[in-house]
């Protein structure tokens, strides 16, 4: 399949402590974000990177080993907008991709079988997601108060990779409005907003967010126990 790889690392990095962006803080000897295009090389014939303005000339390193299969979009004041410059980029660069995966350069665990089977699933339903089941019991909040008990075999947690029909996904954001646009945390919700279906694929293995300080060294942990690392 003909597929490009929108890499989203424009976030502000505020519960990681602000300061350097995530998806250049080092994590086994390597940025983060070395390892998330590590991760997309076989699948993605195209990587779109999107970063932070002040980020460019350390992600422009990081990526310049990908030859013109790897280039960079500047960031906007949301994940969405963000995702929205990237696409933009590939409508002047020739249209819609066939398909286009969205991955958080934050999740540098995902696991190339995980992709495998999210790419399967997007090509017999047209869009899918990476999911995790919840673990933890699940509340409303009711004020400063516990609310009511929430089923969580009926709830899942929505991760990266998601994966859409090119098409859809460039129309999706087109229909939406700003006020839409400003809320969405996934795509998968603008692309359902418009009536496309979006199926999703257990996670077969750890799929960490990078969100706090401590991610970190449990990532690190993760990478060296899958490579049989000891210290």
């Amino acid at each position: 399949m003909r597929l490009t790889a929108i890499i989203v690392a424009a976030g502000n990095s505020l519960r990681m402590g602000g300061g350097m962006t995530k998806a250049l803080l080092p994590l086994v000897g390597r940025p983060v974000l070395a390892h998330v295009l590590e991760m997309w090389q076989g699948f993605a014939e195209k990587m779109i990177v999107v970063v932070r303005p002040e980020d460019w000339p350390a992600a422009q390193k990081l990526i310049a080993p990908y030859g013109p299969n790897a280039r960079l979009a500047k960031g906007g004041e949301t994940r969405a907008a963000s995702v929205a410059q990237a696409l933009a980029v590939l409508q002047q660069e020739g249209g819609a991709p066939e398909w286009i995966a969205v991955h958080d350069a934050a999740r540098p665990l995902t696991a190339r079988s995980d992709i495998e089977r999210v790419i399967e699933e997007a090509t017999k339903k047209g869009a899918a997601i990476l999911a995790a089941p919840l673990n933890d019991t699940v509340r409303w909040q009711a004020g400063g108060d516990c609310g009511e008990l929430l089923s969580r075999e009926l709830l899942l947690n929505a991760q990266t990779p998601q994966i859409f029909c090119g098409a859809w996904l460039i129309s999706a954001y087109a229909a939406a409005d700003p006020a839409a646009l400003a809320a969405a945390t996934d795509d998968a919700a603008l692309v359902m907003a418009v009536g496309y279906p979006c199926a999703y694929i257990w996670a077969e293995h750890a799929n960490l967010k990078l969100t706090r300080p401590e991610d970190l060294a449990l990532a690190e942990a993760i990478i060296k126990m899958r490579a049989n690392i000891n210290d």
